[in-house]
């Protein structure tokens, strides 16, 4: 069976490194090839991915979208493979040496099965977050899937190809929650399974950058626009205050600084 590997990226220099060699070092008998579609980077991605093509034991392509959106380059990246299964990857998530063949697997043994996804543990969280988020994200996946509710990850699924053509891909108008809207309509298709051995780890920079709750209440309140009301959602990029914008103003930080200071 051959596995197609769809990662979007969007200015992923500090982090696709990690997640291609991750893929490289695939323990996979069958055949791989990982299709990253660069959206509108204006950093070292496309220099980075690049040097891994030149050393990779699996096909490396590139591919590019100009309009800007996770959606968009997700489904720019999967219309670019040729697997009989597509593996939807994140630039920020780092993958176990037996991801691709327990994909592999898992279809192979269940004809009838069209999506498989598994939990994402986040790395970079404090202590308390290390330890509850974890609780928190199984409790929606289990508590959401008699309801026929998946709580599918972008960076941890897969889905046969043939399905994905069949619903046209990802509705490209959504900013987030995309992942999750197009598993309502594979489902149509045969069987969507959770495996919770099929792990991976992914960054927790958003949550770390927009903050816990609010990262949280953005995903909880876009799965009720884009599932329910099937309404285009927010952009969780739009939130988030960008490198050069200090969390605090500048009044509230020199007050800190003075408690800090016991002045």
């Amino acid at each position: 069976m051959k596995i197609s590997i769809a990662i979007p990226a969007h200015n992923e220099e500090a982090y696709i490194a990690r997640c291609l060699e991750s893929l490289v070092e695939q323990n996979f008998s069958g055949e791989l090839e990982i299709v990253v579609c660069l959206n509108l980077c204006t950093d070292k991605t496309e220099e980075i991915v690049r040097d891994y093509a030149k050393s990779s034991p699996w096909l490396v392509k590139i591919v590019s979208e100009e309009r800007k959106g996770v959606g968009w380059a997700r489904q720019t990246a999967c219309l670019a493979t040729s697997g009989q299964v597509i593996a939807s990857a994140d630039a920020d998530a780092i993958y176990p040496a037996d991801w691709a063949a327990r994909i592999a697997r898992a279809f192979t043994e269940d004809p009838k099965l069209v999506v498989l996804y598994g939990p994402v543990r986040l790395q970079g969280f404090g202590t308390f977050w290390k330890f509850f988020h974890p609780i928190l994200n199984d409790t929606i996946t289990h508590a959401g899937r008699p309801f026929g509710w998946h709580n599918v990850i972008g960076s941890n699924f897969a889905m046969r190809r043939e399905a994905f053509l069949a619903v046209g891909g990802f509705n490209t108008s959504l900013k987030a929650l995309e992942d999750h809207e197009i598993v309502r309509r594979l489902r149509r298709f045969g069987r969507v399974r959770y495996d919770p051995h099929l792990v991976v780890y992914a960054s927790a920079r958003r949550y770390n950058r927009l903050g816990v709750w609010k990262t949280i209440s953005f995903y909880a309140r876009n799965a009720v626009r884009a599932l329910v009301l099937k309404r285009e959602t927010e952009d969780l990029e739009d939130l988030s205050p960008s490198p050069q914008t200090p969390l605090l103003s500048e009044g509230k930080a020199k007050k800190r600084a003075t408690k800090k200071g016991g002045l």
